[in-house]
This record gives C-alpha cells, sequence and structure tokens, in this order.
C-alpha cells in the first residue's frame, strides 16, 4: 500500500491545511506579535474572542503551552489545582503542572470525565496552615481519554458553582470545544460563559498547521501574554500562524459535523464484524 492510499486515523492532530490556508499565509500582512504589530495575529484575535464571548484573547504556539500559561496565570507557586483524574494535564504534558508551575495537581476521579460536583468540594481542602491553598479547577471537553466525551454546558455551570462558592478559579481546557458544540448543536458561548478561561485548538480537527488559543479576560490574558514569553513563546512575524486560523474559524467549523458522522459509520461498521 503506497502512502497515498493510507487514512491516518491515530489522531485528529494529522490533519493537513487546506489550499484556502496556505493561500491565506502567502497573502498574510505581517508584523512584530511581540511589539502587538501583527495586523493578522490581531484580526484572529478580535474574531475568537467574539466567537467564545470573552474580552481577550492571545495566540500561543500549542495545546501544552497554553495549559500550562494558563495555570501559571490563575495561581501561584505551591497553591493546589483540581483536575479530573484522566485529564491531558495531569497525564500527557510532562508534568508542566508541578515542574515548572509548581503546583500540587489533585485527581478527581469520574465516570465519563465530568467530575460530579459534591466529588470537587470533596477534594477543595479547608484552609489550614499544613495544606496548599486550593485555587483552581481544571475541566476538559472533549475529554481524550473517556473517548472524546461531552461535558454538557449545565454540567460546567454545576461546577463553576462549586468553585464560586470556594473562590477557586475555573479553567477549560477546551482544546476539542467545537466538537462538543456541533456536536450538541449548540452554541459555544453556552461552553465558555461559566468558566474563568478556556483555550481551544487550532490544529486540531480544525485543519490550521499550528496555533491554540487562549482566551479570557483582559487582565488574565496581559498576564498571560508576559508568561508566553518566559516560556519562550513570543513570536515575530506570527500572522502566518494566525491566518489559517482565521480560515479555521470562518469555514472549518460546521464541516465537524462530517467527522462526527464519519467517525459513527466507522464505528457501527466495525461493530458488525465477528
Amino acid at each position: 500500500m503506497s502512502a497515498k492510499e493510507i487514512i491516518d486515523l491515530r489522531s485528529d492532530t494529522v490533519t493537513l491545511p487546506i489550499k484556502e490556508m496556505l493561500e491565506a499565509i502567502r497573502r498574510a500582512e505581517l508584523g512584530d506579535d511581540v511589539f502587538r504589530e501583527d495586523p493578522t495575529v490581531d484580526r484572529l484575535e478580535q474574531m475568537a474572542a467574539e466567537k467564545m464571548g470573552k474580552e481577550a484573547v492571545l495566540l500561543v504556539t500549542s495545546g501544552t503551552q497554553a495549559n500550562l500559561i494558563a495555570l501559571m496565570c490563575n495561581t501561584k507557586r505551591g497553591d493546589l489545582v483540581i483536575l479530573e483524574a484522566e485529564s491531558h494535564i495531569y497525564w500527557y504534558e510532562v508534568g508542566g503542572v508541578y515542574m515548572i508551575a509548581g503546583l500540587l495537581p489533585w485527581p478527581v476521579k469520574s465516570q465519563a470525565g465530568a467530575p460530579m460536583p459534591e466529588d470537587v468540594k470533596a477534594a477543595i481542602r479547608p484552609r489550614d496552615i499544613h495544606f496548599p491553598e486550593p485555587a483552581l479547577i481544571c475541566l476538559e471537553n472533549t475529554h481524550n481519554r473517556h473517548g472524546g466525551t461531552i461535558i454538557t454546558p449545565s454540567q460546567i455551570k454545576a461546577i463553576s458553582e462549586v468553585a464560586q462558592e470556594h473562590g477557586l478559579k475555573l479553567y477549560l481546557d477546551g482544546a476539542r470545544i467545537f466538537n462538543a458544540a456541533v456536536a450538541l448543536k449548540a452554541d459555544i458561548r453556552e461552553f465558555t460563559r461559566h468558566v474563568d478561561n478556556l483555550m481551544f485548538s487550532l490544529s486540531k480537527g480544525l485543519c490550521c498547521p499550528i496555533g491554540e488559543v487562549l482566551v479570557g479576560t483582559r487582565q488574565f490574558i496581559e498576564t498571560a501574554r508576559k508568561i508566553r514569553k518566559v516560556l519562550g513563546g513570543g513570536m515575530r512575524q506570527a500572522g502566518v500562524i494566525a491566518a489559517p486560523g482565521i480560515v479555521a474559524l470562518e469555514t472549518m467549523i460546521g464541516r465537524l459535523a462530517e467527522d462526527h458522522r464519519n467517525a459513527r459509520r466507522l464505528t457501527e461498521g466495525i461493530a458488525k464484524i465477528e
């Protein structure tokens, strides 16, 4: 079998940019993004903020970087962060949560990726000189290790109420949040309204060659911009990354439904094999 005949189903990270994205890269108006002078990045960030219903946005290079920046923005060193036990941050991000952010990760088990509010509440330690300060709850939507399951807006709201009751921030690793919105035929803002900040991916099902987006308040993004620089993520003519992102937000979200239909068709076909 030649390489052209192989259908690669390992991950949506192996998607390739469509020709309109490559053309957008060629035509992109560029500037130095560290100096905030790249108009194509500015346009992408404005589009994403409006779509997500948040104040501000920051373009970063990877999901791992986005999550690490968010961990550091929402906490101080030595704090406790509550995570679902199978979460991507806990399993697949090289321990940056403690190695770089200096946080104590506290995993909470769930049946399908969405921790029960009472389990989250039970994980919040009392404020005591012997314990690290609880500061942040992290959710993942859709959930990778739970088979792409969706945390519904009502489930997010319930956990948000726990966070608010205890004075904690709520962060959403929303790398595939558009898959959730398309699958439930829901406005993306239904998923974002109850979290303080989040990230989403351009480089998975939306087919961009690189790029993730952090979303939150203006103050959060200003802090995130500084931490991105500390982590070596300051970019110069980053419009070459932003340009395909603009194409993705304009044209690629709706077609995720085609991916979902194909996945179901494959699943049903495999299930018929004895």
